[in-house]
């Protein structure tokens, strides 16, 4: 009998801590993208303020009811000497059987609080005042709730209806003022030239793209699992509005990361006329929103808004939702998707895994080679090239390159290169970029008015800020849970998840910078991710 009441009060407070989990991914996944206060002027420290409260309300009642808990265990030990020694035991297993993520992530704790303290201006680092406000208390809330969830909260369908809630919002939000409808007076006050700069509840549309780049790929995951029809239909309308929305942040950036969220989720489809059939659906959707663009724009070519009249210059995204273009996919779509239902009803059989090794070896090897040789071709002295390797000359990154970003890169390469030993190594300080670019690059970048806070390159920006140690326990972390992601996806599709969106994050974050708002966002869906896998390993047990 006291074995049964001491186990339902350990039941007791596990389900307080998965119901206090539960609440902080209902306010994040569904309130956290469209909070604001004073429109587009305070966005930033709104969206700051709102995952503070949150993430620190969460970690304050996991502490005290994981403490509640522990007190109340530990009082019930037989001897004092028993109760010092399980805890003991207790870590040996834990570092015993500890995985390679959770190294990372705590690798990645111990870089931002190293960074923090050795930085040249601590309390900029721990505080994040400046710039994209990105301090190590965001980092280390990031890190408390992605464990957090991982061991408390208890998944379950429900978050996808609040997905499809918020998001559906912010899609919507995001083409109304696609077209100079701004019906929250977002835009109000604003001087002329910023108007378009900054769209939905996002905030900057290059951080738009980036959560486009996230939150796209799990709708795309959703519908490409889904059964019933009315899940179907529903996370189809959803992928529909943000195929569009993508489209509608005017930033070029999103081409990358849905662009590895096409390819990844291709490489997990090239195993049966099921998976095949499922994945043209998705591109059959992405196709019917390219359309829905173009016809758009041919309905409303008197339109002046400030959004579409810049849609209107931008010759990739025009390229990719051109007649031609769109007429040719079309053909080519509903040809394999033909051809895809008559392979599946005749039963004819097509060597998909033959074709998916020959498929990812070509992947990655191109992937290789080509970066290999950007890398060379820039490592290189100027005009080194010539004869029949002349071409290699035109890889060399130019200053204008991405609005910009190539001049930025360049001298935020040279700043690193001088940096001491001891900082290449653990950082020059958590959100201290400015700083660092204009003590060693200050002189060569008199002649650029804006003022650089980030280099628009997450790999350059963790070597800066937490050196060589936290940018590989960052990237290894992400690396590490997406393939960890793809080898759980074999038994549980949904876990397949993890590893679109990590890739497609990783593509964009290439040519954009983190952000107060998209840093709790990218740890949140990782800390449901990893709930999910913790969700299948007990009912392996």
């Amino acid at each position: 009998m006291k074995q049964k009441i001491k186990q339902n009060k350990k039941n007791a407070m596990y389900e307080l801590e998965s119901a206090v989990a539960s609440l902080f991914v209902i306010l994040m996944l569904g309130f956290f993208p469209l909070f604001y206060q004073d429109s587009y002027f305070n966005i930033t420290d709104a969206k700051r303020m709102f995952f503070y409260f949150c993430g620190a309300g969460l970690l304050v009642l996991t502490i005290l009811l994981e403490g509640a808990g522990y007190l109340q265990n530990w009082k019930e030990q037989a001897t004092k000497h028993k109760a010092l020694q399980e805890p003991k035991k207790k870590g040996k297993e834990l570092l015993k059987n500890m995985q390679v993520t959770s190294w990372f992530v705590y690798g990645f704790a111990l870089a931002v609080l190293v960074a923090t303290v050795f930085s040249v201006n601590p309390l900029e680092s721990f505080y994040g005042t400046d710039g994209r406000k990105l301090g190590a208390i965001v980092f280390l809330l990031c890190i408390a709730v992605y464990m957090i969830l991982g061991k408390f909260l208890q998944p379950g369908i429900w978050m996808a209806w609040v997905f499809l809630f918020s998001n559906g919002i912010v899609c919507f939000l995001l083409l109304l003022q696609f077209w100079g409808i701004d019906i929250l007076h977002m835009w109000d006050g604003i001087i002329p030239t910023e108007v378009g700069m900054f769209a939905s509840t996002i905030g900057n549309v290059n951080a738009c793209a980036t959560y486009f780049c996230m939150a796209v790929p799990v709708g795309m995951v959703l519908f490409y699992l889904s059964d019933a029809l009315l899940s179907e239909v529903l996370y189809g309308l959803l992928l529909l509005l943000g195929f569009f929305g993508m489209y509608a942040t005017i930033s070029d950036s999103w081409i990358l990361g849905i662009g590895a969220a096409f390819l990844v989720l291709l490489c997990f489809s090239i195993k049966s006329h099921d998976y095949m059939e499922r994945f043209l659906g998705i591109c059959l959707v992405f196709w019917a929103s390219s359309l829905a663009v173009r016809l758009a724009l041919v309905v409303g070519a008197e339109n002046t808004s400030v959004m579409s009249q810049r849609f209107r210059m931008l010759p990739l995204q025009n390229f990719m939702t051109g007649k031609k273009v769109l007429i040719a996919g079309g053909i080519i779509l509903f040809l394999g998707m033909f051809f895809i239902k008559a392979a599946k009803k005749k039963n004819f059989q097509i060597p998909y895994d033959k074709i998916r090794r020959i498929f990812i070896g070509f992947v990655v090897t191109f992937m290789a080679v080509a970066v290999a040789t950007v890398l060379i071709a820039n490592l290189s002295p100027e005009k080194q090239w010539e004869g029949s390797l002349q071409w290699m000359n035109l890889l060399k990154l130019q200053d204008n390159f991405g609005s910009s970003r190539g001049i930025i890169w360049k001298q935020t390469w040279l700043a690193w290169k001088k940096l001491p030993i001891g900082r290449k190594f653990f950082g020059y300080g958590i959100n201290c970029f400015y700083q660092f670019l204009y003590q060693y690059q200050g002189a060569e970048l008199t002649m650029y008015t804006a003022r650089i806070v980030d280099p628009h390159n997450e790999l350059l920006q963790f070597m800066s800020m937490t050196g060589i140690f936290g940018a590989v326990c960052y990237f290894g972390f992400l690396i590490s849970t997406a393939v960890s992601a793809a080898k759980q996806s074999r038994h549980y599709p949904v876990m397949m998840m993890g590893t679109v969106v990590i890739c497609s994050y990783l593509a964009q974050s290439m040519v954009n910078n983190p952000t107060v708002f998209l840093t709790p966002t990218l740890f949140l869906y990782l800390g449901i991710l990893k709930s999910l896998e913790r969700h299948y390993k007990e009912k392996e047990c």
